[in-house]
């Protein structure tokens, strides 16, 4: 199947849930098999502790110029939970974001980060530090050109 995905970012004001997220430093190459692990760890915990998840796993890029990336990966909960080992308890990010749907392969996924950037600059902002990934899709049920991801990046606050 061969689409065109059109890019139509929004501005939202994102508010925080709580979670249980793994934070760690690594390279583009390991994510995948390190997000397939540790979210397996993160649902089990969760289920050890009698805690739902309140939406799909989500990932927070903190530099996303570099070799090495800092990312904070994990599940929103319906309630807090304490933390255990390298299971950290956190909530997703909260402030202006411009957000946008991307469906397709995640290697391709450049393109609409290129278009949330054009689009910030448009309007006069300016693009805070944090990119916050939802994954919509699971990659074992859904065929790559069908994947969708929501990506907010968040705004610096004027």
């Amino acid at each position: 199947m061969d689409f065109e995905c059109a890019f139509v970012p929004e501005l939202l004001e994102l508010t925080p849930i709580p979670a249980v997220t793994i934070k760690c430093t690594t390279t583009v190459a390991a994510i995948p098999a390190l997000f397939d692990s540790g979210y397996r760890r993160i649902l089990e915990y969760l289920k050890r502790e009698s805690a739902g998840t309140a939406g799909p796993p989500f990932a927070i890029y903190t530099t996303l110029d570099s070799d090495d990336i800092d990312v904070e990966f994990g599940f929103p909960v319906t309630r807090s939970v304490a933390g255990s080992g390298s299971l950290t308890e956190s909530r997703t990010p909260s402030g202006k974001a411009v957000s946008i749907l991307f469906i397709g392969p995640y290697e391709d996924v450049e393109p609409a980060y290129d278009a949330l950037l054009k689009w910030v600059a448009d309007n006069n902002l300016t693009a805070g530090s944090v990119a916050y990934e939802v994954y919509l899709s699971d990659p074992k049920d859904t065929l790559p050109e069908m994947q969708q991801t929501r990506i907010h990046l968040l705004l610096e606050q004027s």
